[in-house]
């Protein structure tokens, strides 16, 4: 029994596919096939079953009782691997949104690039979904991600929340504006940006979800590409908002009917390396720090 036959066969669990498995490995489907077959072969029992009508598996419930050990298995082996290298830096892959990137996370990335002895740092910037997925293929160590869910190999925390508020390009006479209501709004001049599932609900009782004249961008700083007058709007996370309105060119409004927070929650592998346990602690006395001095406050215009 090996790490290359359990991995397959963890990818074979993740897509129950077998050209899809081959495509995430990066290995001819008869590798996959082949592995799967020496995997089964050893254990003495048929891990999955096809289901009728389709090219997709299922597993047995040999199969079923396999997939804890087998991430245990993959554990141990990677830590195994970190055991052989003869660097003493420490390491830390971190996956999170571009908005966090932007605006929320630099003087968390300053703290941990400045951080003796120097962390071996990687950022990679996804989407929410995806990010559950890096996860799950060891891809990074920890993430951030707007979403809640439920995975047996990944351990979810609410990590902070962030008022969500509206930005406008900076008049010649602003001042600070009052609370403006979500009706007042014109819907063919925001520029929209996904703020999690609690905004959306909140968003679709005000405005078409499915208006064609919106503009919908996937990245906090393409809004910034998009603005071209006064009458144009947004609404954003206040880490974001409050980053464009120190340029002076933009001011934050609130609302009388106001989105909900923005929650953010903190995953990680339910079996991570040992490799890395130390760098997450880094990683979590910054972080504290950074929530401590956050301007909670989002009624600056």
């Amino acid at each position: 029994m090996n790490n290359l036959g359990m991995d397959t066969f963890l990818a074979l669990v993740r897509t129950q596919n077998v050209s899809r498995a081959a495509e995430q490995l990066n290995v001819m489907q008869s590798t996959v096939s082949k592995r799967l077959k020496l995997l089964e072969e050893e254990i003495g029992t048929v891990l999955f079953e096809r289901v009728k009508g389709n090219k997709t598996f299922r597993l047995t419930p040999a199969g079923e009782a396999l997939v804890e050990v087998a991430e245990r298995w993959l554990s141990v082996w990677h830590e195994l691997q970190s055991l052989q290298s003869v660097s003493p830096k420490l390491s830390l892959s971190i996956g999170a949104l571009d908005s966090l990137n932007y605006a929320f996370f630099p003087t968390l990335y300053q703290a941990l690039s400045r951080h003796r002895p120097k962390i071996n740092l990687k950022v990679v910037t996804s989407h929410s979904p995806e990010l559950y997925n890096l996860i799950e293929r060891r891809e990074v160590d920890i993430a951030f991600t707007l979403l809640r869910r439920e995975h047996p190999n990944i351990l979810v925390e609410e990590c902070f929340t962030e008022p969500m508020v509206g930005l406008r390009m900076k008049a010649s006479k602003d001042s600070e504006p009052e609370p403006i209501h979500p009706r007042d709004l014109g819907p063919d001049d925001e520029l929209f940006l996904y703020g999690g599932p609690n905004y959306q609900m909140w968003h679709d009782q005000w405005w078409d979800p499915f208006s064609p004249d919106r503009i919908r961008l996937d990245t906090s700083q393409l809004i910034f590409s998009f603005f071209f007058n006064t009458r144009q709007w947004a609404i954003l996370p206040f880490s974001v908002a409050r980053k464009a309105q120190k340029t002076g060119n933009y001011s934050i409004f609130r609302f009388s009917e106001p989105p909900p927070d923005r929650i953010c929650y903190q995953i990680k592998h339910r079996y991570p390396r040992a490799s890395t346990a130390a760098s997450i602690k880094v990683l979590d006395h910054y972080l504290i720090s950074l929530l401590r001095e956050v301007d909670p406050d989002p009624a600056c215009g």
